[in-house]
């Protein structure tokens, strides 16, 4: 049966409008028409078996529609763009489907990838800059200030966006992600935080230690003493800004902080002090300075027989899946699949492929994005029904190591350096990881 009939532009609303017509022509002849039966005329004066069957078809066109406009946006094509909108305005204000998150629309997208031509032509469509995605609860212009995107910031806040950009799920606001998060960016903060600034930002404990200014920080607290207290999100553990600086290896920081009076029993969403994490790292230089300041070291109960008990939960290892870190992954996936392997999982985010899984017989190998061609990044992963009781073995040999660096004295074995601390991923399950002697990482995950 032909679907030639249905318009292009055909709209559900349209079509059932249509229908309380033919309902209102079919009343005359039969008081009691029901409006299935309008609908089924509908569907079939426009070449479909039901109404099922047209809207199914409305809703195939629409999310396909939905899918070109949005990739046009990531890639910059903005004649592409352009003609879409003059064809359907509204697109400019509608929210991608192929996002896990909902809400996130194509000004979220240009402004994450820097097309600022996009970006004027959707905000001249009358584009919300002050949208808020579900994911992170995030306005375009926090993605901006994240890639240090100076000239797309300027033109969402000339176009009314929300320069402070408070709460959203990192507790962050604009400035935070124009200077926390990719701290090793060639892109410098040094011109996006001005603008900020310029527009009305103000600063918090967090992005001052971003910037790793000093008199800033001590200015920030001695207007507002809390400031020592300010937590991150649970997304950052809950980390106060002791921990902060011991994560980014700040010592100047650091010993800023104790000056100020941070309190030094505070504790991470983990329940660990900022010593504690210092001893599980093996961060020498921030275990003596938090120490020397009064810092208390972490109680914990006398620790089994470590290799007696290391045989015993080493039984408890299920499988061991190395993941390797690539340029592209889409790509990769593409190529293991040619030669024989099995796809078991993809994801994406802005229609960029940023995890994947293949299998070999019974072996498996999953990929994470960030790699570059020729430096081979790896982690491997192991598999266990009881990671608490193997997290808590390693964490008091690595404390025992810690006490005796700390005490001046040899230690009876080396110590290991926690990368995470144990968690909840948002994907399930327990995990925790250490780096080994050659800086490989080893994750330990129970689902």
């Amino acid at each position: 049966m032909t679907q030639s009939k249905l318009p292009e532009r055909a709209s559900l609303d349209y079509l059932r409008k249509l229908a309380k017509e033919r309902l209102r022509e079919l009343r005359r002849t039969d008081p009691r028409a029901k409006l299935a039966a309008a609908l089924l005329a509908v569907a079939r004066d426009h070449g479909f078996p039901s109404w099922r069957a047209l809207k199914s078809e409305l809703e195939k066109r629409q999310s396909d529609r939905l899918a070109r406009f949005f990739t046009a946006v990531a890639e910059g094509d903005v004649e592409r763009v352009r003609t879409m909108l003059a064809d359907d305005a509204s697109l400019a204000r509608v929210a991608d489907p192929n996002q896990p998150h909902g809400r996130w629309t194509a000004l979220h997208t240009a402004a994450r990838h820097d097309r600022l031509d996009v970006v004027r032509l959707l905000l001249a469509n009358r584009a919300d800059p002050n949208a808020r995605e579900e994911g992170d609860n995030t306005y375009p212009l926090h993605w901006a200030a994240a890639g240090r995107l100076v000239d797309v910031a300027r033109a969402l806040l000339d176009a009314g966006g929300d320069v402070h950009g408070f709460g959203d799920l990192h507790a962050l606001d604009v400035i935070g992600w124009g200077t926390y998060f990719h701290p090793d960016s060639p892109e410098p903060w040094t011109a996006i935080v001005p603008l900020l600034l310029e527009r009305g930002a103000r600063h918090h404990i967090y992005s001052a230690m971003s910037l790793g200014d000093l008199d800033l920080i001590r200015s920030l607290v001695e207007e507002n003493p809390d400031a020592l207290d300010r937590r991150m999100s649970r997304f950052e553990n809950g980390r106060t800004p002791l921990h902060f600086a011991i994560d980014r290896k700040r010592y100047d920081i650091l010993d800023l902080l104790i000056e100020l009076g941070a309190d030094l029993e505070a504790e991470d969403d983990s329940g660990q002090t900022a010593l504690a994490v210092a001893m599980l790292q093996g961060d020498g230089e921030a275990m003596r300075r938090l120490h020397d300041a009064g810092a208390k070291q972490p109680q914990t109960s006398p620790a089994p027989a470590f290799t007696q008990s290391m045989a015993k939960l080493a039984r408890s290892i299920k499988k061991s899946v190395p993941m390797i870190e690539v340029p592209d992954i889409a790509a990769t996936l593409d190529w293991y699949t040619s030669i024989g392997f099995t796809e078991l999982g993809r994801y994406a985010d802005s229609g960029v492929v940023n995890w994947g899984r293949l299998s070999f017989g019974g072996a498996e190998l999953m990929l994470n994005m960030h790699g570059k061609k020729g430096e081979h990044d790896v982690h491997l992963w192991f598999y266990t029904d009881r990671i608490d009781e193997l997290y808590q073995l390693l964490k008091s040999r690595q404390l025992d190591a810690a006490r005796a660096s700390l005490a001046g004295e040899p230690g009876e074995h080396r110590g290991i350096e926690f990368v995470h601390d144990i968690y909840s991923p948002f994907y399930g399950g327990r995990e925790f990881s250490i780096r080994d002697l050659n800086g490989y990482v080893l994750l330990f995950l129970q689902q």
